[in-house]
């Protein structure tokens, strides 16, 4: 086996009313890279590397080898060597950033190149919503659905320009398990009527450029009423009305936040909610966004 380096991006994703549905790519990544060894050996350096396992329990390696069991492979030892800037646990798409990666480990090690069918068909079994997944893969503004089959069906979007996406990020985790289990089993008609409808004019306004309707399109009545009391501080960022500010909404599960800005405003915008969660007792810090167009990025490196 040769020495491999992959990059895989952040995302986030619902975009307020785009539950389980929109994910967007980001510029933070999760670079690992490959090599085999006379045993199997984790190294991470980065963001949240004290919460990264270095043994049986890493994600990466688990999928890698989940896959090749699937696929009546045996993997050599390897080592692997991770570079992170996705912070875990605050609505960035980590854990899937992390399944694309074992994934991704599991082809350059064998050999054994999977379509993108194959690629979602494993990696669902480690996260249920191909939102994120599709984000990491294609990067972009992705919308997808999964059939009752079990098939991942993914539009890839461009988004257009004079808009500078920003996330600012708590310094506190928040499991998406946690956050999943405080939303209710079912909605109103006019919740999901609600939702729909605000979810198509979020596809409309990103790609074509049509910014004054973004606000709107945004607002959700789905999850973000019912994470609100697990994060300080987000019902008053929600409702911030400020010169510039374009969109606003919970980065996936949260505890982030994630907003749209004219170019001019990022710096402004991120400052304001900062200063509410400050308010609230939660420490966080504004980082300016570009939109990954680029996906998951392999390079053989020796």
């Amino acid at each position: 086996m040769s020495r491999y380096s992959f990059r895989i991006p952040a995302s986030t994703s619902n975009l307020g009313a785009g539950f389980d549905a929109l994910s967007l790519a980001v510029n933070l990544y999760l670079t690992v890279t490959i090599e085999e060894a006379g045993k199997f050996g984790i190294q991470a350096r980065g963001v949240s590397v004290e919460s990264i396992p270095t043994g049986p329990d890493n994600l990466i390696l688990r999928v890698a080898q989940a896959v090749a069991a699937r696929r009546a492979w045996t993997l050599p030892s390897f080592k692997i060597s991770i570079e992170n800037d996705i912070p875990l646990s605050r609505g960035l798409g980590s854990s899937a950033a992390a399944i694309m990666a074992g994934v991704t480990c599991y082809e350059l090690i064998t050999g054994d190149r999977l379509s993108d069918d194959e690629i979602f068909h494993y990696a669902l079994g480690f996260e249920a919503h191909p939102d994120n997944l599709a984000a990491a893969l294609y990067g972009g503004l992705v919308s997808a659905a999964t059939s009752s089959a079990g098939t991942v069906y993914v539009a890839r979007l461009a988004v257009a320009g004079g808009i500078a996406p920003l996330v600012v990020i708590p310094e506190f985790e928040l499991s998406t398990e946690k956050a999943r289990a405080v939303l209710p089993e079912s909605y109103s008609r006019e919740d999901a009527i609600y939702n729909i409808q605000r979810s198509a004019l979020t596809i409309a306004a990103l790609t074509t450029g049509k910014w004054e309707i973004l606000r709107e399109a945004m607002r959700d009545r789905i999850h973000e009423q019912y994470r609100a009391p697990l994060i300080p501080g987000l019902e008053k960022i929600l409702a911030l009305e400020l010169p510039g500010l374009l969109g606003i909404a919970l980065s996936g599960a949260g505890p982030s936040v994630m907003a749209f800005t004219e170019p001019e405003r990022v710096k402004e915008v991120g400052s304001a909610i900062v200063s509410i969660f400050g308010a609230s007792g939660v420490r966080s810090q504004a980082q300016p966004l570009i939109i990954d167009t680029k996906g998951r990025v392999i390079g053989k490196t020796s």
